[in-house]
Order: structure tokens, then C-alpha cells, then sequence
């Protein structure tokens, strides 16, 4: 389990210096094409246009949670359930990375505040410390989850914070086969106790 704490480490100095060593800009190009298709009688009727689509619901507006503590935004009580060593707590500070990290059973749990945004994130989405990386929302805030590996063995779920994004990262040691849990739904399911907890934005 002690290999987890150097794993999450080195996985957070790689996402780190991806997100801040390239430009978080990028050009999305419509491209139009015309089709031709076989000739019809002339007393055919033109096709009906479909109607469109609903718009997706827009995401919450959120505050800015530059100032949210991850290390205590849990109780003693909440960690204990999800199988934390409460003994077992580290808090770091790594570039601008603030949180705290805990051993447990039976993965490790590093919960922080980034430096980065989630836009900044998702501008580096093809990056190839981000496996897999998805969009997705919790509790209907914008957030996103990527692998760290190919393993699948440790997941970090994003969650927008406005000028910050917040991360919970689940690792599970190699040694556990076959793996007891899934480290992105466990990593999603351990933010959707922490979402309700972050600013919002006024009404």
C-alpha cells in the first residue's frame, strides 16, 4: 500500500506540469459538405426537416473555491465509512497542489484543491497522462475523470471550482487482483459527497 503514496505522487507532478507547460488554447474548425445523392422524380416531395433537438441542460454556475479545504471538507466520520486510516493523513502542498492523502482499505485517497482550472484540463484532454479522459457533471456541476494508466487503477474525477478545479483521486495498489473496486465510479461516488460542500454561485 506504501507504493500508492509514491504512485499518486508522481501521477499528480505529471498532470501538473502537463496542464501548466502547454497553452490551454485550440481552434475547432466547422467543416461543411455538400453530398450528392441519386436523382429523384421530379414530383418528388422535398424531405421534412427533423426538428431539433432539446438544448442539454446548462451546468450550474459555481463560485469561486479557491479558498475550500479538501483535507477537512469530509468528517473524521464520512472517511472512516469509505475505509480511510484517519493516522494514515498527509497533506501536501506540490506547485500550487493543496490537499491531503490517506491510506486505506482498500485503496489510497488523495482529495486537493489544483492550480489549474477544469477548462485547463480539458484544453489538454489528449495528453497521454490523461487515459480515457471524459466529461462528465456531479450532482449537475461540470466536472470530468481520466486514468492515470492503462491499468485503470487509479482514477482522478474533477470538479469545476470556477479559477480552481478540485480533484479526487482513487488509487488502487497492483498487488489486488482482481481490482475490489472501480477506481473512477469509487473516485465519482466520493464526489458526490463532496460537490454539495463547494460554493455557488448566486441565484
Amino acid at each position: 500500500m506504501g507504493d500508492s503514496f509514491h504512485h499518486t505522487t508522481d501521477s499528480r507532478r505529471d498532470r501538473t506540469s502537463a496542464v501548466r507547460c502547454c497553452a490551454a488554447a485550440g481552434a475547432v474548425v466547422g467543416l461543411l459538405a455538400a453530398g450528392c445523392g441519386t436523382q429523384t422524380a421530379p414530383s418528388a416531395a422535398p424531405a421534412t426537416p427533423s426538428a431539433p433537438s432539446a438544448a442539454p441542460a446548462a451546468p450550474l454556475k459555481v463560485a469561486d473555491a479557491a479558498g475550500v479545504d479538501m483535507c477537512t471538507i469530509l468528517s473524521d466520520s464520512e472517511l472512516t465509512v469509505l475505509g480511510v486510516r484517519l493516522d494514515s493523513q498527509r497533506p501536501f502542498n506540490t506547485q500550487g497542489v493543496i490537499g491531503c492523502r490517506w491510506l486505506g482499505k482498500p485503496y489510497t485517497l488523495s482529495m486537493e484543491r489544483d492550480n489549474s482550472t477544469l477548462a485547463g484540463y480539458q484544453a489538454q484532454r489528449t495528453r497521454p497522462q490523461f487515459v480515457d479522459f471524459t466529461d462528465n457533471t456531479v450532482n449537475g456541476r461540470s466536472g470530468a475523470h481520466f486514468s492515470i494508466s492503462r491499468s485503470g487503477l487509479q482514477c482522478v474525477q474533477l470538479i469545476d471550482g470556477g479559477s480552481t478545479s478540485l480533484s479526487i483521486n482513487v488509487a488502487v495498489p497492483a498487488n489486488l487482483k482482481p481490482a475490489p473496486i472501480k477506481p473512477c465510479d469509487e473516485a465519482f461516488r466520493i464526489a458526490e459527497m463532496v460537490e454539495p460542500r463547494l460554493p455557488r454561485a448566486p441565484k
